[in-house]
């Protein structure tokens, strides 16, 4: 069985810092992609920390690209469910309605022909 690679951030890449109760207090870091043992899939880990929110994880994806974008909608949900958001005292530059991370695309009941 393939090892799936863990949650270190070893070389991260990105990283962002908000606002709880407007101090910066709270912490979001991106891995570099990493290519998975069996070398077919690509995993990104993230970590996000505060003052009530401590959370590692890892996305996986086909190539680098989707692991990276996976693991930014990934980090979208995890900021919006966490402690410090639900009690309303998460901000990003100021803004608590919008931390400026991608939303998770939802799936369209249209068909592909109705794109044309």
């Amino acid at each position: 069985m393939p090892r799936i690679p863990s949650d270190d951030l070893t070389d991260v890449i990105a990283s962002r810092v908000m606002e709880v109760d407007g101090k910066p207090q709270f912490h979001i870091r991106i891995g570099r992609p990493t290519l998975a043992p069996e070398g077919r899939s690509w995993f990104c880990a993230y970590e996000i920390a505060g003052p009530l929110t401590n959370r590692k994880g890892r996305f996986g994806g086909e190539d680098a690209m989707q692991a990276l974008v996976n693991a930014l909608y990934c980090i979208s949900v995890d900021v919006e469910v966490c402690a410090e958001n639900v009690q309303g005292r998460l901000a990003w530059l100021g803004d608590t309605g919008d931390f400026g991370l991608p939303s998770p695309p939802t799936r369209s009941a249209r068909g592909v022909s109705d794109l044309k």
